[in-house]
């Protein structure tokens, strides 16, 4: 470096300008496309996450924590939860290909507050353990695959092993939560935990005359259950509403 002290000054200072650059884009986009949800009421749409204090990350949601979440809470509405996995997808039209599913349960399409173009929504009845495989589609799906058919709800798709009926197709420009295509039953009775990250989220709408400070006092005195096993403490885990 002190041999070349002038090509380190530059090096610096292009280092400089390109982090000031990258954190104001990444500004702008935060204030005028990830601050509101370009949904009906989209500032009030919510994450519940169960948050680890020493790490400073979200930790894996406990599905009774959830349920209690879902049941009890007054100052949130529409509670519900996703996950994203990804299958192979195969029709009678195009070759397989893996595309990301959004496992999601009813509430989040009456979250949303989007109603299919054709068919209908998921269904707390889709959730149960035994019921037939479903699934809606999206627009651009509804193109690609089925030639925007009219006649689509009712066929069938592969998506990896399970063979799933249409149910239903999405507007144009729907895919929450996060650009989704594909939205299955996600039936948490079935599962112990919602891990951290895209792999599982609740998500929740306040209830009106309800402000985040207030959601997140009611989340607050209903707290989270004390883990069965793990070397968390009741200090380092709690739930947050962001």
């Amino acid at each position: 470096l002190r041999r070349s002290w002038g090509l380190t000054l530059v090096g610096g200072f292009s280092m400089t300008v390109a982090i000031g650059i990258g954190a104001a884009v990444f500004a702008v986009v935060d204030t005028f496309i990830w601050a509101t949800l370009p949904l009906d009421d989209g500032d009030r749409v919510v994450a519940i996450q169960t948050w680890d204090a020493t790490a400073h990350r979200r930790h894996e949601t406990a599905v009774a924590d959830f349920e209690r979440w879902r049941d009890g809470l007054r100052s949130m509405e529409d509670v519900g939860a996703f996950r994203t996995i990804e299958r192979s997808l195969v029709t009678t039209d195009g070759p397989a290909e893996l595309v990301s599913i959004a496992e999601m349960t009813a509430s989040g399409f009456r979250l949303a507050r989007v109603p299919p173009l054709l068919g209908r929504p998921l269904g707390e009845a889709d959730e149960r353990e035994g019921a037939s495989p479903v699934v809606v589609i999206g627009y651009d799906v509804w193109q690609s695959r089925f030639s925007t058919d009219p006649t689509v709800v009712g066929q069938t798709v592969r998506l990896g092993a399970t063979v799933h009926t249409v149910v239903g197709v999405m507007p144009e420009g729907f895919a929450f939560p996060v650009n989704h295509q594909f939205w299955t039953p996600l039936g948490v009775d079935r599962l112990d935990h919602l891990p951290p990250g895209p792999g599982g989220v609740v998500v929740a709408r306040l209830a009106p005359g309800f402000t985040l400070e207030g959601a997140q006092a009611e989340l607050t005195t209903l707290g989270l259950l004390r883990p069965a096993a793990g070397p968390e403490t009741d200090a380092q885990l709690h739930a947050r509403v962001v």
